[in-house]
């Protein structure tokens, strides 16, 4: 229950990536959520790093798995693809395997079967369907220099160069289509794209368990830079304007004429 949201820009003739995040938290995925100081992002190297939704404790354990030593951005995407896939196993043992006194050999040996009783097919149903109800949004540079966003779980990766933005967490819906009203592409300038990031995560806030607190980054070849309190005012001007104008542009008048002068239908 979170948001993350990045989206690629422009800034002069380089391509940047701006990106923010909430500060709400859970250490369970029933537990109870609050906001808290913790980032919800990681530095992988100089200018990667990676998102997290989902249990808050499991993102250290992600990638306390992984080995980043001299990998590029779409190899660091596969070490954390496989470290969410070794994690996924681990708990279909200890949550799944274990209390039915099963081991790897013996599970095993039911994939060879034929389901023959529904204890077996609990156990099949239940080691098929578990996850890790986690999702990481990995943002760098490849090596030619062009920015790069994947989406990570332990079942797929997917690039998100293509469509320009992405968005993890439950008020991600809300934030997709906030930047698809936006029709935001990876040409716009620096400002266009801080404000459509901002505004994406100004309307994910109505989705329950988003926090109002705000983590806004900008990341170039250079490294990262946390957007102050200024910038994030202006942007906050910028989107309380659009409600005000909606309510006094010059145009409500003529609306208002037009509407008089239209007739009853018989």
């Amino acid at each position: 229950m979170t948001i993350c949201i990045s989206a690629i820009g422009i800034n002069n003739t380089e391509e940047v990536i701006v990106f923010a995040t909430d500060h709400m938290i859970s250490l369970s995925n029933t537990g109870p959520q609050f906001e808290h100081a913790i980032a919800k992002f990681k530095k992988i190297d100089g200018n990667t790093f990676v998102m997290f939704s989902g249990t808050t404790l499991l993102f250290e354990e992600i990638l306390a798995k992984c080995d980043f030593k001299d990998k590029d951005f779409f190899q660091i995407a596969a070490e954390i693809h496989k470290s969410m896939a070794e994690l996924r196993f681990e708990k279909i043992q200890r949550e799944i395997l274990l209390p039915a006194n099963i081991n790897l050999e013996g599970f095993n040996e039911l994939l060879r079967q034929k389901v023959e009783n529904d204890f077996v097919f609990q156990i099949l149903d239940k080691s098929t369907k578990a996850t890790l109800n986690s999702i990481c949004l990995l943002v760098g540079f490849s090596e030619d220099k062009k920015a790069q966003m994947c989406e990570i779980t332990e079942f797929t990766m997917t690039q998100l160069r293509d469509l320009n933005f992405g968005a993890i967490g439950s008020g991600s819906p809300q934030a997709i289509n906030a930047l698809l009203f936006q029709k935001h592409s990876k040409k716009d300038s620096l400002p266009v794209t801080l404000y459509n990031v901002f505004k994406a995560k100004r309307n994910s806030e109505v989705s329950v368990g988003v926090g109002k607190e705000t983590d806004l980054i900008i990341l170039d070849h250079k490294g990262l830079k946390n957007v102050g309190e200024s910038v994030c005012c202006k942007l906050e001007e910028m989107y309380q304007g659009e409600f005000k104008l909606g309510k006094e542009h010059s145009n409500l008048k003529t609306i208002e004429q037009l509407v008089n002068g239209v007739e009853y239908e018989v």
